[in-house]
């Protein structure tokens, strides 16, 4: 375990402005409503998931892999253009781990991470993570089941209900929880995090990223002999959280925190020079006069392959009708002929509304297999108006009575039907599904 010494500076006192936002929505967005319903939760007995006033099924799980191409495109313009910033400034690894220090600091003071700390400061300092690892656990289940019945429910007494899992889960995450931050913490982004892994292979020479420079600082002073501007205070090392020492190069323990920026810098204001370890790129370390190539042919294909994404996922988010429909034949009720030259086919509609809104819905029928127009029936009923509550399933029965059938119809054995659920206040409003319309074998008495 590697607790790295306090640092402050610019870019602490940033990171602290970003964490200030961070902490508080990573905490409450489960608690946040949306005309009554969860802003953001994946309801996993449901099945479904809430975001922005919207609600997604299983069945649309191609917005999810929109999603996590789009997060992984993200990681790749931003890592080629800034380095490791999701890594040192928002990734609750980095987040956590910081509020834990700040805890332990709170409360041994210089002692904290040190040998010599009192053994009840140490206590102490363990019992408050454990605490503040279950109000991060609980925020973690509360963005998958309602935050709102966890407080009732431990209100009055019902945690461990029968059926009631949200509290075991809550118990396993807070000891996991506890575990990384107080002993692995950013070794794990040193050792496990995936992205740390190919991170190098996305930044090149013109990536804005925490860098030493070589140039002015080699090489190092030895003793008393000072040849480069870099005094081998080796506070850079001290200050780091994962222990790397930032003057070997572009490494996968770096996670751009930036503490050794905030290190050096006053160690060089001492003598009036510049910190060696700064935001640039490598090419300015070698030519001090460059300016950094925003636009290059890398950032140029993540760009484009980003804007892609999101270009199609605005598309389809834009054009889409939040209403599922599923329509198979009957099995248990076969097609049937009855007088009149006429034939009835039964199907299984099943509708979901997965809008927060009511939906008054018109069943209609297209057909042009048949000579004359088939008649649809919703439930037995000629009415063709169907109400679908908000955030509701519905299973129905539709019946379709074929017209009198001449020899053609009769001789043509395939025939298919549409049905279509529109709303008649808007027609862009509508989904509809092709069926087959089958004819009994037994039809050579209407010939």
């Amino acid at each position: 375990m590697i607790i790295s010494r306090e640092q402050k500076g610019k870019i602490r006192s940033l990171r602290n402005l970003a964490y200030a936002v961070l902490i508080p929505l990573y905490f409450g967005l489960p608690w946040l409503r949306w005309n009554g319903h969860p802003f953001i939760r994946l309801d996993i007995p449901e099945r479904k998931f809430y975001l922005l006033g919207n609600i997604f099924i299983p069945m649309e799980g191609y917005f999810l892999w929109l999603f996590l191409i789009g997060a992984g495109l993200s990681l790749f313009f931003f890592t080629s253009l800034v380095g490791r910033v999701w890594c040192g400034w928002a990734c609750p690894q980095t987040v956590f781990t910081d509020t834990f220090d700040w805890i332990g600091r709170k409360i041994a003071g210089k002692k904290y991470g040190k040998k010599d700390a009192p053994l009840y400061k140490k206590v102490l300092i363990h019992v408050s993570w454990i605490g503040f690892a279950l109000l991060g656990s609980l925020a973690w289940i509360a963005y998958f089941a309602d935050p709102y019945i966890m407080i009732s429910e431990i209100q009055s007494g019902t945690v461990f209900a029968k059926g009631n899992l949200w509290p075991y889960f809550t118990a396993f995450f807070t000891f996991t929880f506890y575990g990384d931050m107080a002993f692995v913490r950013e070794q794990f982004c040193k050792y496990a995090c995936p992205y740390a892994r190919f991170q190098t292979v996305l930044m090149d020479d013109q990536s804005y990223n925490v860098t030493y420079d070589y140039v002015r600082g080699e090489p190092r002073r030895k003793g008393k002999e000072k040849i480069g501007d870099c005094i081998a205070c080796n506070m850079c090392v001290v200050v780091c959280p994962t222990g790397i020492d930032i003057r070997d190069g572009v490494q996968i323990g770096c996670i751009a925190c930036g503490k050794c920026v905030d290190a050096c810098t006053p160690i060089m204001a001492r003598e009036d020079k510049e910190s060696l370890i700064r935001y640039m790129a490598q090419d300015q370390v070698e030519n001090r006069e460059a300016k950094v190539k925003w636009v290059r042919p890398r950032t140029a294909l993540y760009a484009i392959l980003l804007l892609g994404v999101l270009t199609s996922a605005t598309y389809l988010l834009y054009n889409r009708v939040p209403l599922y429909v599923s329509i198979l034949p009957d099995r248990n009720i076969q097609p049937m002929v009855i007088p009149e030259n006429k034939v009835r086919n039964f199907y299984n509609v099943k509708l979901q509304n997965i809008s927060l809104e009511d939906q008054n819905l018109q069943v209609q029928l297209v057909s042009k297999d048949f000579s004359e127009e088939p008649i649809l029936r919703v439930g037995g009923d000629e009415t063709q108006t169907i109400q679908l509550p908000q955030n509701s399933m519905l299973d129905l029965r539709i019946i379709v009575e074929s017209g009198n059938l001449s020899k053609e119809d009769i001789a043509n054995r395939s025939h298919f039907i549409m049905i279509r659920f529109v709303d008649p206040k808007n027609p862009k409003f509508y989904k509809e599904k092709q069926v087959p319309f089958t004819l009994p074998a037994d039809l050579m008495g209407m010939r």
